[in-house]
């Protein structure tokens, strides 16, 4: 297993007497955390003044695909419903922010990987293929996350979800962001915690993950709690 975590990149900056690099979160291998397997923006990149950094750290940029709500984002919730996202405008959106960013990616050299959720533009599975079918042969990349494509209202069929995240999409991602999941019930969503502290079966999962996930391509978890996610994933 090819393990890495997310770590906050303020902190590991300061623990490098370096300066903090324009991005949240750097994803560095459990083994040497000198390795940097990709950067996360975590803004929203649909905003109009959304800039990405292509001198940060590691060979690869990561975000979400987006969201139309501005005024949600502006808030302080990226994750608010929004039905524009499905609708015709969503999909346009980010499709002129891939046009706009590929040359630069292109030219330095990087790739940038979309990471999907239930709630921005890249929401599912086959919005998922659709979008790597369309940009083969370009920097652009979309993660498998499966819990992030999760809702409430899906829990009670969650083998059958990940049968088909799994068998869709890990031949065609590089990199699986796999975490637990509890309910927000004031808002009806899944807020993301670290695996084997929420509610998802870890017999499921881990099936989904030991049938479909190449052990040679790395798996990304929150950077929390690691020891415990670890032993997690090896079935204890």
């Amino acid at each position: 297993m090819t393990l890495h975590a997310l770590h906050d990149a303020a902190v590991v900056a300061r623990l490098a007497g370096a300066d903090p690099p324009l991005c949240e979160s750097l994803a560095l291998s459990v083994e040497d955390p000198s390795e940097v397997l990709f950067a996360f923006v975590g803004d929203n990149p649909l905003a109009p003044d959304w800039l990405v950094d292509l001198d940060l750290p590691g060979e690869r940029i990561a975000c979400w695909s987006g969201t139309l709500d501005h005024d949600a984002v502006a808030a302080g919730d990226l994750f608010a419903a929004c039905p524009r996202n499905w609708m015709h405008p969503g999909p346009e959106a980010l499709a002129s922010l891939l046009d706009s960013v590929i040359p630069g990616l292109e030219r330095n050299g990087r790739s940038l990987c979309l990471f999907p959720h239930a709630r921005h533009v890249l929401s599912d599975v086959q919005g998922s293929i659709n979008l790597l079918r369309q940009r083969r042969n370009t920097p652009i990349e979309v993660a498998l996350t499966p819990s992030s494509m999760l809702t409430p209202s899906m829990l009670d069929s969650l083998e059958d979800h990940l049968e088909r995240s799994f068998g869709t999409l890990a031949g065609e991602s590089p990199l699986l962001f796999l975490h637990d999941v509890v309910i927000d019930d004031t808002d009806d969503r899944l807020l993301p915690v670290p695996l084997g502290s929420g509610i998802l079966d870890q017999e499921t999962v881990l099936e989904a993950v030991r049938t479909h996930w190449p052990r040679e391509k790395p798996i990304v978890v929150l950077g929390e709690a690691l020891a415990e996610q670890t032993s997690w994933l090896a079935g204890a």
